[in-house]
């Protein structure tokens, strides 16, 4: 029988590659904006009931992240994303067919559910990439989780340009588009996305093995390999050793509790603004426009770009940057954090008292998806430093 043997490299890439597409639609809740007033106009929901359903994806992100955390920590990390495929391809399907109105039922709840049941699906696949990165890349980790964690805001651009480009206004065809295309794309990823052992233990995986040594020589080797380990550790092992911080552990722990209520914060209002920003940009053209549906649609899809460009960018320069500053200068992560909460502050006062032109709109909506992008991609790389990549989804 022919050996099957991957090399710790090819599965290496294999796995990342894997997590990098599942992680390029996991961010699909922020396209939200860019079909919310279509939704609202056909369906006849005011701006209260519109809201709702958008933050419901949101509630289906941040609400089940303990329960993903721990599932990813503790299970194949290939299951749960195929599991997820199914769901959202069902959340966006069922939304598709109650706006063409192929669902009798309008109802805001079943709307909202549906919602919900995306940002569930973007939450477990995305854990389960970035705890399969974090258990696979011990060092530069700002990079290595740089990477899924801009693609992940860069999929409300990625989307809201195919819009742009090939359904001009038809949010039917759109929401069947995003079904497909992110539940497809989160199964394929899934396949390969592979949990690595450390370097220490094999380095390449036979699929197929036909033995051909004796059992007892096998044995002889393992006790050779063993009388070779030291029976206490070095300094430099413990200097060495990842930490492992989690369940109430990190309650107890004011540094992730610090953490925890700034990213609540931070996050918290980048939503606000997030979800909202179709809403504005319906109001302030309205004030000065006659009513234009296809133009408001261009400038929100313009506006949904915008925030993930600016997204993106904050998520991997910060990983990059804080990645040189620490190895480099040895300036701590938790400085960049702060930059992040300036970026944020600034585009909201812009928002909130000097822009009163949908003109200049453009500026705020930049320094908020920055600030947001910033936010998400030094937290995720200080949480799997200071508390470890062995509980890494839970901590998250």
């Amino acid at each position: 029988m022919r050996l099957i043997i991957f090399s710790r490299k090819v599965k290496l890439v294999l796995s990342f590659i894997s997590a990098l597409l599942i992680s390029s639609v996991c961010g699909s809740q922020y396209l939200f904006s860019a079909y919310s007033t279509s939704i609202a106009d056909k369906l006849g929901f005011t701006s209260v009931q519109i809201n709702t359903i958008g933050s419901s994806a949101n509630y289906g992100v941040y609400l089940f992240t303990p329960i993903f955390g721990y599932l990813v920590d503790h299970y194949s990390s290939r299951l749960i994303p195929m599991i997820a495929s199914v769901t959202i391809f069902t959340g966006y399907f069922c939304m598709a067919m109650t706006y063409q109105r192929y669902f009798k039922s309008k109802s805001i709840i079943l709307c909202a559910l549906y919602m919900f049941l995306t940002g569930v699906a973007s939450a477990a696949a995305y854990f389960a990439s970035l705890s399969t990165i974090v258990t696979n890349f011990k060092s530069y980790r700002g990079i290595a989780l740089g990477s899924p964690v801009a693609l992940f805001g860069l999929t409300a651009f990625i989307f809201s340009q195919i819009n742009s480009l090939f359904f001009k206004g038809d949010t039917y065809n759109f929401l069947l588009f995003v079904a497909i295309s992110t539940g497809s794309i989160m199964f394929i990823g899934s396949i390969f996305l592979i949990k690595l052992p450390s370097e220490g233990e094999s380095d390449e995986e036979i699929l197929s093995i036909p033995s051909t040594s004796s059992p007892s020589s096998t044995v002889i080797n393992q006790r050779d390999d063993d009388e070779n380990v030291p029976l206490l550790p070095s300094e430099q092992q413990r200097k060495n050793e990842e930490p492992d911080v989690g369940g109430w552990e990190l309650f107890q722990d004011i540094e992730a509790i610090s953490i925890c209520f700034t990213k609540l914060l931070i996050a918290g209002v980048g939503l606000m603004y997030i979800n909202n920003v179709g809403a504005i940009i319906k109001t302030l053209y309205s004030s000065t426009h006659e009513d234009s549906t296809k133009e408001i649609q261009e400038i929100q899809n313009l506006h949904v770009a915008l925030i993930s460009i600016s997204s993106c960018l904050g998520r991997i320069s910060v990983g990059l940057i804080s990645d040189l500053a620490k190895y480099n200068h040895n300036v701590g992560r938790i400085w960049f954090l702060l930059v992040a909460c300036l970026y944020m502050f600034v585009g909201q006062f812009l928002v909130a008292f000097i822009i009163n032109d949908l003109s200049k709109l453009w500026m705020g909506t930049i320094l908020i998806g920055f600030g947001y992008g910033n936010t998400f991609g030094i937290i995720t790389t200080i949480t799997s430093e200071w508390f470890g990549s062995k509980r890494f989804g839970l901590n998250w």
